[in-house]
């Protein structure tokens, strides 16, 4: 039995390891095509984009590792199936199960790793990784000069040559325009020929120009604004030195991009979903406060509230206001006065207030109505930024929590593949790269696309963030069970002359009854 285990092992070690490398390299390639214009042109040393690839290759493990699993595990036991090993296994009353306890043991310890690699080197490398891919794409490109375009990248100058020789050293019919400050444009050489080197550091680009004219604006001078002084000067042979240190790559501090989700792990993902509860917290219970200031009826009030059931649709809403005001049952308290001229003197009375002009309510009505309006909007737009911050919030919450389950379900990734990929080679008893690979990058295509709608659902908030995390393995577990429960039957799943033999039956089956 042990020889039979190490066997096993021996048979999947080598397919796996092959498949993985191929899928590493396909997807490196298409990653690589997807990022070469922002590498091209830059002027960048081999060494820094070997960094770029090594540093790329761990943020492809997730896609990689599945579908080595399921390619290698399809190939192991479709080859056992074809060599007619698993039918000796069986009469030797080994079962399919049993077969594939080694295999499960060698993919926990693949599982393992893969948790280890999601949880500590994808993220420290997909850190390196964005803090390189910032520095090269904001890098300027390289210094490449051609025929009869200007070269604008150094700041402060412009260079045009009429024709750079092969020995890209040698020009003719160099123009050169040099701005100083705000001033523009202040400094202008010609020549007809000339001599670029770039010095050993590459810090700095020495032009050696021949038979030419330099002119210059003297802004400097006390009066340039009235006279607009300047000097020309013919030359022979003339020396330039330009900077050009900022073309170089700078690299930044990798810290700056840590509280990205994907560059984090799982101790790192809990206190920032923390901190997004606690300021999302926060800010509905600011809100809730401040609205409620505005909101809040006393509970000794006298006012009758009004009945708004009965809307008159046919009123806009200031005449509606203003008819419904009278309707309202407000009390005016009575007024006290010194003297009632109808008493007897020395009494004191109570006055009603006269009523004030039509006119006067009317404007005292729409001040009251604008002011309304106004205070509507405000909170309206108060409230409509509040809620736009929350839901971006909850958002960012979501994709921080996606990420957490993420490392784990790479994990059981390879756990479930393997109780797919083992049965589907059981049952279709084919090897090599023909069959199973087909099988296995249509599986592994459904997976992909089932775990992205999965987490696109999660971090929408159409679903659970668990749900939508664990969408696609809870799609793929009943297929595992049934596969499983098939291969162990002798099931003829894949059998082409099976279903052959089952149409003939339907076939027979209809004519009699078409006879009869």
């Amino acid at each position: 039995m042990k020889k039979l285990h190490l066997l096993l092992v021996k048979s999947f070690i080598g397919p796996f390891l092959a498949t993985f490398c191929i899928s590493i390299f396909l997807m490196l390639m298409q990653f690589l095509w997807k990022y070469i214009g922002d590498l091209v042109g830059k002027g960048l040393e081999w060494y820094i984009i070997l960094e770029f690839i090594l540093y790329s290759i761990p943020y492809l493990i997730p896609r990689a590792l599945p579908l080595a699993v399921l390619l290698s595990t399809i190939m192991v036991f479709g080859n056992l199936g074809e060599r007619y090993e698993l039918v000796a296994m069986k009469s030797a009353g080994i079962s399919l199960v049993k077969a594939m306890r080694p295999m499960l043991y060698t993919m926990m310890i693949i599982a393992g790793i893969a948790f280890y690699s999601s949880n500590v080197l994808i993220p420290r490398a997909n850190l390196s990784w964005g803090a390189l891919f910032y520095d090269v794409t904001n890098k300027k490109p390289a210094l490449n000069i051609q025929d009869g375009i200007f070269f604008t990248e150094l700041r402060g100058f412009a260079i045009r040559v009429g024709h750079k020789h092969d020995d890209n050293q040698t020009l003719d019919e160099v123009l050169i325009y040099a701005k100083s400050g705000k001033s523009g444009v202040t400094n202008v050489v010609i020549a007809k020929t000339g001599n670029m080197v770039m010095t050993e550091d590459k810090r700095f680009l020495k032009l050696t120009l021949f038979d030419g004219k330099r002119y210059e604006e003297m802004v400097g001078a006390a009066n340039y604004s009235k006279t607009y002084p300047h000097n020309t000067m013919e030359f022979k042979k003339y020396n330039m030195a330009i900077d050009m240190s900022e073309l170089e790559l700078t690299r930044s501090n990798p810290e700056m991009f840590k509280d990205n989700y994907e560059m984090l792990n799982l101790s790192e993902i809990v206190v920032r979903v923390d901190s997004f509860e606690v300021l999302i917290d926060q800010k509905t219970a600011f809100l809730r406060e401040y609205l409620t200031s505005y909101f809040r009826i006393p509970q000794d009030s006298t006012v009758k509230q009004y009945d708004f059931s009965n809307l008159d649709k046919g009123k806009t809403y200031r005449e509606y206001l203003a008819s419904s005001i009278d309707s309202m049952n407000i009390e005016t308290p009575p007024l006290l006065i010194e003297e009632d001229p109808i008493q007897p003197k020395g009494k004191k009375g109570l006055l009603k207030p006269k009523p004030k002009p039509p006119t006067s309510r009317k404007v005292n009505m729409t001040e009251l109505v604008e002011s309304a309006n106004q205070s509507t909007r405000n909170l309206h737009r108060i409230v409509e930024n509040a809620s736009n911050d929350v839901r971006k919030m909850q958002e960012r919450k979501r994709r921080y929590a996606t990420q957490w389950h993420k490392k784990f379900t790479l994990a059981f990734s390879c756990l479930l593949l393997l109780f797919i990929g083992a049965p589907i080679g059981a049952i279709i008893r084919k090897g090599g790269f023909g069959t199973p690979m087909i099988i296995s990058i249509l599986l592994f295509i459904l997976f992909f696309i089932l775990q992205t709608v999965g987490e696109k659902l999660a971090r929408e908030g159409v679903l659970e963030v668990w749900a939508g995390s664990w969408f696609s393995p809870m799609i793929f577990v009943p297929l595992a069970v049934f596969l499983t429960y098939k291969s162990n039957t002798e099931s003829m799943l894949f059998d082409s002359e099976a279903y052959r033999k089952m149409f003939k039956k339907i076939n027979i089956f209809q004519r009699q009854h078409d006879g009869k």
